[in-house]
């Protein structure tokens, strides 16, 4: 993908920005011209005309892709599950096994469009079980985070036990969830409730039983900043003396779709205390850098995505760059597959092998008519 520099504009005021990511389609239907060669393909098709956002995605031992995300096509935001079956490089195309609802909320405990559940994390351990957590909004306006284990089978699904990470009158938030130990299963959130009420820093509550109960939740100070708030933490265990991480960061008293947020990049060589340079610098704080995520490719080099409004495209394009690059950055980023005056965020990348060729499956949401959809594409480089 060609490489495009960031520019500088208006600041958007807070109001504006949420409009612009949770609202405005910014361009039409995003189908980049359907077809084959569609540069977004539909994950479903079932709630065009609803909110379908915040995709996790995981890769098992057998090369499956495993991706949930809220949907609030039953009238409340609920979780979805769906793998993929095959995928076909020729037509661009991946066939996907029937959606499987997870959770099973009722609107009027939950109503559209804040309360219900958000924002899932997934990863497959080396059993192949499904280990997800996401947080719940409700109508006291609480926040908490909850867990649940699946093998992955709409039965599997039927017949798991959530679990409550966090409880009580707090506002968590924004969970990932990670296995450092056979004994030592972490889940970070972000919280406005923990430290400064209001601000957002990040938490970690940890697990000793596989997810069974977990512990009280501490402070991960070294992702904080006492001057700035911190959340939508993205933490990899390489080895046991190498850990990665990504976060956004912004200024107290905003949005965190605010023009001041910044993507940070973070490394650890014990898994507790961490060093955080940022990624995205914009001298004049004026562009959106938004939901972070780190990926590797084929060589198991390490990379970051987020959505940013800094490449010439004020409605945010998907960006992505190498970790060992990020010094470099503006330069070192690309724009992935850009679409001009169309809303996409929160992507995920995953790096795989079709038929003895190396490919990227993408894995995010676009804007389209006013409803964020989650869509995906092949893409045979980055």
């Amino acid at each position: 993908m060609g490489r495009a520099r960031p520019t500088t504009g208006t600041k958007r005021p807070l109001g504006e920005l949420y409009l612009l990511f949770s609202l405005l389609g910014c361009g039409g239907s995003g189908s980049g011209g359907g077809g084959p060669k569609s540069l977004f393909t539909p994950l479903t098709t079932g709630n065009p005309s609803g909110e379908d956002d915040d995709p996790a995605v995981a890769l098992d031992a057998q090369g499956d892709l495993h991706v949930i995300w809220f949907s609030d096509r039953d009238g409340t935001k609920d979780l979805y599950y769906v793998r993929s079956t095959s995928i076909d490089l020729a037509t661009e195309t991946i066939d996907w096994t029937p959606e499987v609802q997870i959770t099973q909320l009722g609107p009027a405990s939950f109503p559209p469009p804040t309360q219900g559940d958000n924002f899932p994390s997934l990863f497959i351990d080396a059993a192949g079980t499904l280990n997800v957590a996401w947080h719940r909004w409700n109508l006291a306006n609480e926040s908490h985070v909850l867990f649940l284990r699946s093998d992955g089978t709409a039965q599997g699904w039927a017949n798991t036990t959530e679990v409550n990470v966090t409880s009580g009158p707090n506002f968590d938030q924004f969970p990932n969830v990670v296995r450092f130990a056979p004994d030592d299963l972490r889940v970070y959130f972000a919280s406005t409730t923990r430290k400064s009420l209001g601000v957002y820093d990040l938490f970690v509550a940890k697990s000793t039983d596989d997810g069974a109960s977990f512990g009280a939740p501490t402070e991960v100070a070294s992702f904080n900043d006492p001057m700035q708030q911190s959340g939508f933490a993205s933490v990899v265990k390489l080895s046991s003396s190498a850990y990665l991480a990504t976060l956004d960061r912004w200024a107290i008293g905003r949005s965190f779709l605010d023009p001041t947020t910044d993507v940070f990049y973070a490394e650890s060589s014990d898994g507790e205390t961490w060093t955080v340079d940022a990624v995205s610098v914009d001298p004049t704080d004026d562009q959106v850098d938004f939901t972070p995520a780190l990926f590797f490719d084929h060589a198991s080099a390490a990379h970051v995505g987020w959505a940013s409004t800094a490449f010439g495209d004020p409605a945010a394009d998907v960006v992505e760059l190498l970790a060992s690059q990020r010094a470099l950055y503006p330069a070192s980023a690309d724009v992935v597959n850009p679409a001009p005056g169309i809303v996409d965020h929160s992507p995920k990348i995953v790096a795989l092998t079709i038929g003895g060729k190396a490919v990227f499956v993408m894995i995010w949401v676009r804007i389209a008519n006013g409803h964020n959809q989650v869509g995906y594409r092949i893409l045979s480089s980055l």
